[in-house]
């Protein structure tokens, strides 16, 4: 793991040194982001850590997973974790044959990469984890829903819920209410970051999400995995963290000390993290 020290290293490092780093860590020609957000987000959490590679001549792909983003789904209508990642599935669908991406998801986005690492082991080089859900089974255990859902009693009644199987049903969506987003989910954040994520975060597929499980498949261990964790997460907390890591042990660890949120709060360290993650293809142990 890297401590907060050679955190601020390779902040000053990128800072001084931007231009070098795609020309010592990949090849340019071949190398491929997907970005995957997390439940209530959509492609546009990527927006700072997008314009960063691209600015620095990679490829970068931001997937808005069904009934998030720009795409007009109801999310009481989306009822399957299939239907939910759809959108990731087909982009990695119809890559060319001999096309592998290194494929990253934040917090729920997590069973998005797990789910496609499953079914396209062959299309994908490395998959990251930021502060993510990382279940090789999804929510299977009662281990895995300790591990993997959010426990966020202890700020309240923060959720909006909706029912669209009836008001006697298991809800099928979830936001956080607009007055607690910046305290639970961005409070290390620019404002303006989470004034913008006030206006675009919608209700997100609950029921979908939570209903998550897969087959144990050998595939899922032919991607090498790495795992950002964030020291200040209000959604995936610490421990929870750990205890996926510990459980489901990735090749390598990074540390951010940032809240749930850091493609906002720490942009320029989880971009350098990433890009050193793929340039070793995650086969570095922490």
């Amino acid at each position: 793991m890297l401590e907060k020290g050679e955190q601020e290293t390779m902040v000053e490092e990128l800072n001084n040194n931007m231009k070098e780093v795609p020309r010592v860590t990949f090849n340019l020609k071949t190398d491929h982001f997907v970005l995957v957000h997390g439940i209530s987000g959509g492609a546009w959490c990527w927006y700072k850590i997008r314009c960063l590679m691209e600015n620095s001549g990679y490829k970068v792909s931001c997937v808005d997973l069904k009934s998030a983003g720009i795409d007009q789904s109801d999310a009481n209508s989306v009822l399957s974790f299939d239907d939910y990642n759809k959108p990731l599935l087909d982009l990695l669908s119809a890559l060319p044959e001999n096309e592998q991406v290194i494929l990253v998801g934040h917090s729920a986005g997590g069973l998005s990469v797990t789910h496609a690492t499953l079914m396209f082991p062959k299309k994908i080089r490395l998959a990251v984890y930021v502060a993510a859900t990382m279940l090789k089974l999804g929510y299977s255990t009662d281990q895995d829903i300790k591990d993997g859902v959010p426990d966020l009693s202890e700020f309240g009644d923060i959720y909006e819920l909706g029912f669209g199987l009836g008001s006697n049903k298991p809800p099928t969506s979830a936001m956080v209410k607009k007055e607690f987003q910046r305290k639970i989910i961005y409070q290390m954040s620019p404002q303006e970051d989470s004034t913008l994520a006030a206006m675009l975060l919608r209700p997100g597929p609950l029921l979908a999400i939570t209903t998550a499980r897969f087959e144990e498949k050998d595939e899922v261990e032919k991607v090498p995995r790495v795992y950002v964790k964030t020291l200040h997460d209000h959604i995936v907390k610490p421990e929870q963290q750990d205890s996926m890591i510990k459980r489901w042990p990735p090749s390598e660890v990074y540390v951010l000390d940032s809240d749930h949120s850091p493609f906002f709060s720490t942009p320029f360290l989880l971009f350098g993290f990433l890009v050193k993650a793929a340039a070793y293809g995650g086969l570095n142990s922490s």
